[in-house]
């Protein structure tokens, strides 16, 4: 691992562009030929204009450029689900296996009496055998499965739903 720190911050607009590629080279099912049905930087702009104190878009930097990000967002809309968040984590595939998806989940726990969550709920492509194994390891449980339910025009893929249930709040 290099020996340049790493900078967590909260994103903005101007990381849009590398948030976007970084979303791109990590998601299979990503239709990027299509841009009615692709995700494109418009949307990336609006998860960033969506995010807030209680559910931030992070940055990982390294050396001034963005190499991982994440966001929480609510889980369900509801008040009774406020504690809940669902997580999205995403790291540059050069820089998978080195840490950084680590340091920035343990940077979110060491958050979390600001942040208040209870619950984290991650959704992960059964094919991404990776992202499965990642977040059973910072102590995550499959909850459930959603059969076929990602689709693009050539692939379809079952949904996992992972999530790990802290201690209330204080």
């Amino acid at each position: 691992m290099p020996n340049k720190p790493f900078l967590i911050r909260n994103a903005v607009l101007d990381d849009a562009p590398a948030l976007l590629d970084i979303f791109r080279q990590c998601e299979p099912l990503v239709n990027n030929s299509d841009s009615r049905h692709g995700t494109g930087l418009i949307d990336v702009m609006d998860w960033l204009d969506n995010a807030s104190e209680q559910h931030p878009m992070l940055v990982v930097e390294h050396q001034k450029k963005a190499i991982a990000w994440c966001s929480l967002e609510p889980f369900y809309g509801l008040p009774a689900f406020d504690l809940a968040c669902e997580i999205s984590l995403y790291v540059r595939p050069d820089w998978q296996r080195k840490g950084i998806g680590r340091r920035l989940f343990q940077y979110l726990e060491a958050q979390r009496a600001v942040l208040k969550f209870t619950h984290l709920v991650a959704y992960i492509y059964a094919s991404n055998l990776n992202s499965r194994a990642f977040f059973k390891r910072q102590g995550f449980e499959e909850w459930g499965l959603l059969p076929n339910i990602a689709q693009n025009q050539d692939t379809q893929d079952d949904v996992f739903l992972f999530g790990i249930q802290y201690l209330p709040l204080s």
